[in-house]
C-alpha cells in the first residue's frame, strides 16, 4: 500500500523536529568516548599542563575541533563548572585560540539546545514553565536582542534558562545566534586571559585560585557595565512607553 502525501509530510515533519536531540545525543557520545571529561579537574590540568600543552601542539588542528564540539555539549548540557573549562581552554590552548573555540562552542552548543526546547521538546515545556517564564517575557517582547544580549553579558540567570526561555517565547534564530556570540564575548575573553595567566604562574612555580581570580571587582566591574549598556535600549522604550500611556491618560481625563 503506497505512503499517503500526508502520512510522508507528517513523517518528514517529525524527523525534522527530532533531528536536534539526535544531534545533541551523538555529540554527548563522541565528548564521552573521546575522554576529555576525565580533565575537567584543575588538579589533573596543572599537573599535567606542559604533557597536555605539548600534545595539543603536535595536533593542533584536532585538537581545536575537539576543543569547539567538546564545550558545544557541555553548553548545551549547561555544565555547572563552565567558568573552569573556559580557563582551562586559555592554559592549554593560548589566548586567542582558546577564546575563538570557546566563543563558537558555546554559541553551536547554546542555539542545539536553543533548536531542542523549539522543536522537540517546546510545547511540553511551555506547559510546565510556570511563573519563572513570566519574568522573561516583557523583555522579550519589548527588544528581544537587547534583552538577550542584557543575559548573557551578565549570567543573572542559569544558563540553561537564558537558553530555554527565549525558545519558549518564540525569539527568532538569528537575533538569538547573534546576541549570544556578542554577548559571550567579554565574559569569554576575561575567563581565557585568565587561564593564560595561570598557565604562566604554574610555570613559574607559584600558585593559583582561578575562582578566587575571577571575583576580583576589576573584572566583574566591566562586565556588569557593558550588561548595563545592553539592556539601556529595553529601559529606555519601556519608559517612552509609560510616558505615552501617561499622557494619554491625562489627555483623556
Amino acid at each position: 500500500m503506497a505512503e499517503e502525501p500526508g502520512d510522508e509530510r507528517a513523517s518528514q515533519g517529525a524527523w525534522r523536529r527530532w533531528f536536534p536531540l539526535a544531534v545533541f545525543l551523538l555529540l554527548l557520545a563522541l565528548a564521552y568516548l573521546s575522554g576529555l571529561y576525565r580533565y575537567l579537574s584543575f588538579a589533573t590540568l596543572r599537573e599535567h599542563l606542559d604533557s597536555l600543552q605539548a600534545m595539543i601542539a603536535a595536533h593542533r588542528f584536532v585538537a581545536v575541533v575537539a576543543l569547539v564540539v567538546f564545550y558545544a555539549i557541555l553548553a548545551a548540557f549547561s555544565f555547572p563548572a563552565m567558568s573552569l573549562v573556559t580557563i582551562a581552554a586559555g592554559m592549554l590552548f593560548g589566548l586567542w585560540t582558546g577564546f575563538l573555540a570557546v566563543v563558537v562552542g558555546a554559541s553551536i552548543g547554546a542555539t542545539l539546545l536553543f533548536l531542542i526546547v523549539r522543536t522537540a521538546l517546546g510545547d511540553s515545556l511551555r506547559r510546565k514553565a510556570g511563573p519563572w517564564l513570566a519574568r522573561f517575557e516583557s523583555g522579550f517582547q519589548a527588544d528581544e536582542f537587547h534583552y538577550l544580549l542584557a543575559l548573557r553579558l551578565i549570567p543573572v540567570f542559569p544558563f540553561w534558562v537564558v537558553n530555554i526561555a527565549p525558545a519558549i517565547l518564540g525569539m527568532r534564530l538569528r537575533n538569538f545566534v547573534l546576541a549570544t556570540m556578542l554577548g559571550i564575548i567579554p565574559g569569554t575573553f576575561v575567563y581565557v586571559w585568565v587561564g593564560v595567566g595561570a598557565a604562566e604562574t604554574i610555570r613559574l612555580g607559584g600558585t593559583v585560585d582561578p575562582s578566587a581570580m575571577l571575583r576580583e571587582p576589576q573584572i566583574l566591574g566591566p562586565l556588569v557595565a557593558l550588561a548595563i549598556l545592553a539592556l539601556l535600549p529595553v529601559l529606555v522604550r519601556r519608559w517612552r512607553r509609560v510616558r505615552r500611556s501617561d499622557a494619554n491618560g491625562a489627555s483623556g481625563s
